[in-house]
């Protein structure tokens, strides 16, 4: 973005465009207030901005110490009547003592917060001054960064917008997967006090989770309403890819990876996956071109926006570590490149931002600490350390499996072409974009170190958020070579062109394909719960392996079945599920449950899509 001269409020000190916390009393009165919109200046005004943090702290201190006052047996009984099983394992009297402990300390820490706010009141009123008046600078650079995109950007981003979400609409109503299952049955089908403090498994991506809640109130509990913040997203990732890559490479190359984002494969799965994916995605594109605007503007709006959407990545899903550590590498790096209007400026407002994140982060984290604890969050049940032989003999692996993921769905010609264009960006990347140093170089810069201390090998789906900067350095690279070889030729309605080409060619391949409907294990799961239903009776038992369970579950609980009939003690019949997407068999079913086949063989009763209902009478 373009950079301005250093700008001082009106009889004031203190620059807008650098972070200080020196805030004078003289500093209040500024012109810039005035072109903030009435209903803004009122609603966040610093008397009720002041006033809510308070009021938010103060809250929030009272329910922790109130709630650690609960009896273990008040509490037991409230857990049982919210579990669907009539069971609750983990709720111990050792649970209870240390869930205890931990309310009170953060039910003390939010008072002694609320304390310093009402002492220290003046100094953040005064913040907050400053800040409404740099937001108001920082939205008109916005503005005139907006009014400089060609108006036949945005027609085209309208129409990238439409084809993705017609890709994406015929599959909010597909089966349920288990990830989501799981998700909505254990954490966003519940209260909120429940969904947001609950955290035995790193499938609750809290923020998603607080969404999906709001829209299985609304709407009830459909598919295709427990997906529409994934959806949303994934529609809004359009035009945050856009964004991005207009901040980053040459606004030609901006509409490409904006229609190549529309189209993949990966990324439609995540939009229409009740997970939070999409979110993370979103999230780290918006971090990218306010990185780009604090390059040029130092500010405080930019870095309260920086921390902003990076606690909500944290709080949607702690792998918000990779994507914000590698925006924060690249700022540093490009600041000792002299990319940055004041390098300084870049590390001391990246050290204030991250401890504003961090301060964020602990704060929509503390339900989960007061009730889970800590080790529920940074202990990660399903991702454990390797042994560095073992870490080293499998990333190489993941990597290329990624890579595989990433390209699924795409014909042979348009993955060669787009890893050659990600090549010549990084070649050429002087030639092709705004800064020294490429992005995806600093992003694998900060993984690299990483990855090592953490000794882990990410899923393949980790590394979803970082696609749309691939498709956005690989349309740069390939526009720097457009311009060499069509001198003569417009450029912008070439890549108009291209890009209606390409998005229809990829939309044709990925809905020829079907490879996201055919990737869901839960296929046949709805009907094979209708088909079991009014054929369930006393000492039936439905035997079914870990990738199955949670939509059965879901189906179970949506029409009604109780779902003790899960690989429940048999003393009747047996009913064994085999989904053939899992790679399921007779055999493996029985040994995922640790049980001797029985003598008589199953009869298939029943097949709904791929899955094969098989039925074992009862034995005398």
């Amino acid at each position: 973005m373009r950079s301005g001269k250093k700008t001082t409020l009106p009889n004031a000190e203190i620059p807008i465009d650098a972070p200080s916390c020196n805030l004078r009393r003289d500093s209040i009165e500024s012109p810039a207030l005035a072109t903030v919109p009435p209903f803004l200046s009122r609603m966040f005004s610093p008397p009720i901005v002041c006033a809510v943090l308070m009021g938010g702290t103060l809250l929030l201190g009272l329910v922790s110490i109130a709630a650690s006052f609960l009896s273990f047996h008040y509490l037991y009984a409230k857990a049982l009547a919210l579990s669907r099983t009539g069971q609750v394992l983990f709720f111990t009297p050792d649970f209870h003592q240390h869930m205890r402990v931990r309310l009170q300390f953060v039910g003390a820490f939010s008072l002694a917060v609320t304390a310093l706010l009402l002492t220290f009141r003046r100094r953040v009123f005064r913040f907050l001054e400053i800040l409404t008046a740099d937001a108001a600078m920082f939205g008109r650079r916005i503005a005139s960064e907006w009014n400089a995109i060609p108006a036949q950007d945005l027609w085209e981003i309208a129409a990238i917008v439409c084809v993705a979400a017609l890709l994406r609409i015929p599959l909010l109503s597909q089966p349920m997967r288990y990830d989501e299952a799981y998700s909505v049955t254990t954490y966003a089908s519940r209260p909120l006090y429940v969904g947001l403090s609950l955290y035995t498994q790193p499938n609750n991506h809290l923020f998603h989770t607080f969404l999906v809640h709001i829209a299985y109130v609304l709407f009830g509990n459909r598919p295709w309403a427990l997906r529409l913040p994934a959806f949303f997203a994934g529609l809004f990732l359009v035009p945050t890819t856009y964004v991005a890559a207009r901040s980053l490479y040459r606004t030609e190359s901006a509409i490409l990876g904006a229609a190549l984002t529309a189209s993949s494969s990966v990324l439609i799965e995540y939009s229409t996956n009740a997970r939070g994916y999409s979110l993370v995605c979103v999230f780290f594109t918006m971090l990218i071109p306010i990185a780009a605007y604090l390059m040029r503007n130092q500010g405080w709006t930019g870095l309260f926006l920086f921390s902003i959407f990076a606690t909500l990545g944290f709080y949607t899903i702690p792998i918000m570590l990779y994507p914000v550590g590698g925006v924060a590498a690249w700022m540093l790096l490009s600041a000792a490149a002299g990319d940055a209007k004041s390098p300084g400026r870049i590390v001391s407002g990246l050290l204030v931002a991250g401890l504003l994140t961090a301060v964020l982060t602990t704060v929509l984290y503390s339900p989960v600490f007061a009730v889970s604890g800590p080790g529920s969050v940074f202990t990660n049940s399903i991702v454990r350390p390797l042994s560095t032989r073992v870490f080293l003999s499998e990333l190489p692996a993941s990597f290329v499996s990624t890579w595989r993921y990433w390209n699924r769905g795409l014909p042979l010609l348009l993955i060669l072409t787009l890893a050659a264009g990600f090549g010549i960006s990084l070649i050429g990347h002087i030639r092709c974009s705004r800064f020294r140093i490429p992005l995806p170089l600093a992003l694998a810069a900060w993984l690299v170190p990483i990855l090592f201390i953490q000794r882990v090998v990410p899923f393949e789906r980790v590394w979803t958020f970082a696609l749309p900067l691939y498709f956005s350095a690989s349309a740069a690279g390939l526009v720097l070579v457009a311009r060499r070889l069509l001198n003569s030729f417009p450029i912008r309605h070439g890549m108009t062109l291209v890009m209606a080409a390409l998005l229809l060619w990829t939309a044709w391949y990925v809905r020829r394909g079907d490879i996201i409907y055919s990737t869901n294990e839960g296929r046949g799961i709805q009907d094979t719960a209708m088909y079991l239903k009014p054929r369930l009776t006393t000492g039936d038992s439905v035997l079914v392996t870990i990738t199955s369970l949670a939509p059965l579950e879901y189906y179970f609980l949506k029409q009604g079945t109780p779902i003790a009939y899960l690989n429940a003690p048999v003393s009747h019949r047996l009913f064994v599920v085999v989904n053939q997407v899992a790679d399921d068999t007779l055999a493996k079913v029985f040994a995922s449950r640790e049980i001797e086949p029985p003598r008589q063989p199953g009869k298939a009763v029943a097949r709904f899509d791929t899955v094969v209902l098989y039925e074992i009478p009862a034995t005398e």
